[in-house]
């Protein structure tokens, strides 16, 4: 979660009542401090990509927290989740083989494997000790896929797996960390990247992407997502969901050459997870909560509608809205 340039994640310990109390500091931005009280730090380190720390919170149960900001805590993952894997799985017809990039807690996997449909899910992240972190720490995020026979767990550069690989997909999930910081993940936001990504689509394949904190006061990396994404599809849709712990909305975006959003219906989406899913799959996507989530008010529509810069290979990128 961020909106601006980060400094390093601060620690600060104090005693409380005769007990050790953790306030994790998160600096999102030069202005703001959001803080997380733990009661305690389950591991706190660095791989040779990222800063990880995974904390028992007071407010949200276990937390992830990947360089300086946090990502998924138990209290809410299952609303993130869900609704960045169901709104595409339901969408498409047959989703039989699904690739995804990122989503190193295993909770992306977790709900693909849900859909009967799903013959093989890949998943790809670069950081294999933040996956075996994970697997240790937060068991209830993954809740066994990994150890289903359809995963195929593969330890790579995301973009260089598209890149070298052949296989094509009926859905492609990406949940990388956000972009900000010019660093290793911005090549899985750009024009060129999303141009080699159509190689590995089956015809009628659909995507989705993370999209960032997105509302009418924080939407310019979100909409210069968007807008990138034009350049490699012709339908391209935004919706978004409410994080109690990212103490913001949630941008994602849908793409594809056919999919158009405006056409679904709550019903048509409820037969679906009724078909494909079993009763007790989901706790927050219904098809009433998937179709509203992409409606938006007046302002934010004309904002995501304004020109402005691309996401380009090797040009750095200004969270105010301006190629730096």
């Amino acid at each position: 979660m961020s909106n601006g340039a980060r400094e390093d994640l601060m620690v600060e310990f104090s005693l409380v009542q005769d007990s050790q109390d953790v306030e994790l500091v998160e600096r999102s931005d030069l202005f703001d401090r959001y803080t997380y009280r733990a009661s305690r730090i389950l591991h706190r380190g660095t791989t040779a990509y990222q800063s990880i720390i995974i904390a028992d919170t007071v407010n949200y149960g276990r937390a992830l927290f990947l360089d300086d900001a946090i990502q998924s805590t138990e209290g809410d993952e299952e609303v993130y989740h869900e609704l960045l894997v169901h709104p595409a799985m339901l969408a498409h017809p047959d989703p039989r083989d699904v690739l995804i990039i990122g989503g190193g807690e295993g909770a992306v996997l977790r709900e693909v494997l849900r859909h009967r449909t799903v013959r093989t899910a890949t998943m790809v992240d670069l950081d294999r000790e933040v996956v075996e972190l994970c697997r240790t720490h937060l068991p209830s995020w993954h809740d066994g896929a990994f150890e289903d026979p359809r995963t195929h767990l593969v330890i790579q550069d995301g973009r260089g797996f598209v890149e070298q690989g052949t296989r094509r997909y009926d859905v492609v999930i990406m949940d990388v960390v956000d972009m900000f910081d010019n660093g290793p993940a911005q090549a899985l936001y750009t024009r060129q990247f999303y141009q080699q990504l159509r190689r590995r689509l089956q015809p009628g394949a659909i995507v989705v992407i993370q999209g960032m904190e997105f509302s009418f006061l924080d939407h310019y990396p979100h909409a210069a997502l968007a807008r990138t994404l034009r350049t490699a599809f012709s339908e391209v849709h935004s919706y978004r969901v409410d994080i109690p712990s990212f103490l913001s909305s949630w941008g994602f975006v849908l793409v594809s050459d056919w999919c158009v959003p405006a056409q679904w219906s709550a019903a048509g989406i409820d037969q679906r997870i009724r078909q494909r899913l079993s009763p007790d799959d989901l706790h927050h996507a219904t098809g009433e909560f998937v179709v509203s989530r992409f409606s938006f008010c007046k302002a934010t529509r004309a904002l995501l509608a304004e020109p402005g810069p691309l996401l380009e290979d090797g040009v750095a990128f200004s969270a105010s809205g301006a190629a730096a």
